[in-house]
């Protein structure tokens, strides 16, 4: 073979195999090969339709390639869904099914076909996938979010045959994860348990920090933390038992085999905690609930653990009664994390040891007034009403008071002034300056709190908007918490309106992974780069699909893109109901697009769109 003819190359390739073949040909050969060749007919159609090659048959197998990742699932979950509908009124047994395997990775090319690993790994996520499903590797899935309607389950990380390192697999429908998934993690538990102890007494860890390579969802058991409910019986109490339960979220996130829900995908099941709806809407393996009671100088912890699968209640952690202090509460928190760990864990998910826990207990206050502000903070965020940011800033300006040394107090008031400005309320004139020497602060009292990061490079981007200042900080902090789907979106959408559009959809299409039920604004900063990109009707679809109607400035951006797609009535209609919005708006139409420190290009783009909706808006100085 003439070395000059062979050529590496990047690109998708699709694997499809029909499903007991010889079953079928065995009780009807003739009517089983014209039914497959109706069926590899139609997969020929559909991938060409979407823009790919098939480039061999192999038997009753097709292997094809794309050049997009997005259009290759795409094809695959057609294909399925049709050949799902054609199998509806054919008896089990004479079905002809075919499963899928997807991967992106490097290729020989030569003359006219591809080989290597690349090719194998879609081959074995072939034999992985079910019956009428496909499988692809994490990093399709991370392609792919936030531009398919499409839902993928987490079946973990498994070994294929002649594939040196294990690989992530996700495959649809989302439920037929479970079961790979679940067989994963038995495997790992047949560990002798004297190895397991001896593997956790050499490990330590503390939190998964990946380091420039692109970001993967975590693996393993997938928890979802129901908020904790509280029994006190007063509304304005509740901050306390949803910051105790986003703390033990964040304990528990820290161990990079186990996927912990972020917390807003399971906000939603606060008061129905079903087992069988958790586990079917969000592929759920375990669940844990609890609730909180305190009074003045007392506090009640309890749990349930349940196994998702079959609704068993598990061995839970607590009860706990405690007198009520910051160093009893964060004992309660660690011991629900170890316990949890120890219930689902293996190998790679060591126990939290003495040395990290005296590490979060030294980070945290003197007195529990500073951490209940903290909780404050996060309270905010729930709703955005002004009384809860003026309590919680009026909270954190008195608790540093009494408590200088506690860094995330710090950084959760230079957060408070960043909010002030954002959202106007009660700004004070020197906000920047107010915040900046608060996040300063909390970095000196503790160089690696993720949160004071994120707080310089937001307020960066909002006042010098020096980018290479602006992603050294947004990089730090998500290095430092790299599981918080939260910072993972917001700095995100930031990064993209700093111009680094990919690394901005890298970041929250992670955040996608972390909560499947994300909010809409997640689709923010493709809305914006396909405005960038003088894609109009894509932008306009993103507009529509985050459907934010009382939202000013995601309205102005879907003015201006219905203008531009030249789509003259839906643009002028659009721009009433912003003014109706926002009747000032006019006076200074730039002004939510400047504040978040967007590209000059992209502004004056949405200007002459918005002017041609019939908006009258000044040149720029």
């Amino acid at each position: 073979m003439p070395e000059k003819t062979i050529t590496r190359k990047l690109t998708t390739i699709l694997y499809a195999d029909v499903v007991g073949y010889s079953r079928l040909t065995g009780s009807d050969e003739l009517g089983t090969h014209r039914a497959v060749m109706d069926v590899l007919d139609y997969t020929h159609k559909t991938i060409e339709a979407e823009g790919g090659t098939v480039l061999r048959y192999a038997g009753d197998a097709v292997l094809a390639e794309f050049p997009s990742v997005v259009a290759c699932v795409n094809a695959a979950v057609v294909v399925q869904t049709e050949l799902a509908r054609r199998n509806e009124d054919v008896p089990e047994d004479r079905q002809v099914l075919i499963r899928i395997g997807i991967n992106l990775g490097e290729v020989l090319q030569d003359r006219g076909e591809i080989y290597g690993e690349g090719v194998n790994i879609a081959a074995r996520l072939e034999s992985l996938a079910p019956p009428g499903g496909v499988c692809v590797t994490g990093q399709v899935a991370e392609q792919i979010a936030g531009k398919l309607d499409t839902l993928f389950g987490n079946a973990g990380r498994h070994n294929l045959k002649n594939i040196a390192k294990p690989i992530e697999v996700w495959c649809w429908p989302a439920e037929s994860a479970r079961k790979l998934r679940r067989t994963t993690v038995r495997q790992r538990w047949a560990i002798p348990l004297s190895a397991a102890a001896a593997v956790v007494a050499m490990a330590v860890l503390y939190m998964l920090v990946y380091q420039g390579e692109k970001p993967s969802a975590p693996t393993g058991p997938r928890i979802a933390v129901i908020p904790f409910e509280d029994l006190t019986g007063d509304p304005d109490d509740a901050y306390f038992s949803d910051g105790l339960t986003k703390d033990i979220n964040a304990q528990l996130a820290k161990f990079s085999n186990l996927f912990v829900f972020a917390p807003g995908s399971v906000s939603g099941f606060r008061d129905n905690p079903d087992c069988k709806t958790i586990r079917d809407e969000l592929g759920a393996d375990y669940i844990l609930s609890g609730t909180v009671q305190r009074s003045l100088d007392k506090l009640r912890v309890t749990t349930t653990f349940t196994d998702a699968e079959t609704c068993r209640q598990l061995n839970a952690p607590g009860p706990f009664d405690r007198d009520l202090s910051v160093a009893n509460v964060l004992d309660i928190q660690l011991e629900i994390a170890k316990k949890i760990v120890a219930e689902v864990g293996s190998a790679d998910a060591p126990l939290i040891n003495a040395r990290v826990q005296n590490e979060i207990r030294q980070k945290a206050p003197d007195n529990l007034e500073a951490y209940q502000c903290v909780l404050l903070s996060y309270w905010f965020y729930e709703t955005f009403e002004p009384d809860r940011h003026r309590k919680a800033r009026a909270c954190l300006e008195n608790a540093i008071d009494r408590d200088a040394e506690y860094s995330l107090g710090w950084s959760r008031l230079a957060f408070s002034y960043i909010e002030s400005k954002k959202y106007a309320i009660d700004t004070p004139p020197d906000w920047a300056e107010l915040s900046r020497a608060a996040a300063n602060r909390a970095i000196d009292l503790d160089p690696d709190n993720p949160d004071a990061y994120y707080a310089l490079a937001i307020l960066t981007q909002m006042t010098s908007q020096d980018l290479v200042e602006f992603r050294n900080f947004a990089e730090r902090a998500v290095n430092l918490n790299t599981n918080d789907a939260f910072v993972l979106a917001d700095l995100g959408t930031w990064m993209g309106y700093a111009g680094e559009w990919e690394k901005g959809k890298e970041w929250v299409a992670r955040a996608m992974l972390l909560n499947p039920k994300h909010q809409s604004w997640l689709y923010q900063v493709w809305h914006l780069d396909h405005y960038l990109k003088g894609e109009y009707q894509a932008s306009r679809d993103t507009a529509l699909k985050m459907n934010l109607p009382g939202n000013y400035m995601v309205q102005a951006s879907l003015t201006a893109a219905y203008a531009m797609n030249g789509e003259q009535e839906k643009a002028e209609k659009s721009l009433a109901h912003l003014l109706e919005l926002r009747p000032d708006y006019p006076d200074d139409p730039r002004a939510p697009f400047r504040t978040r420190g967007m590209p000059k290009e992209l502004i004056e783009g949405l200007m002459e769109g918005l002017r041609k909706a019939g908006l009258d808006v000044k040149p720029a100085e």
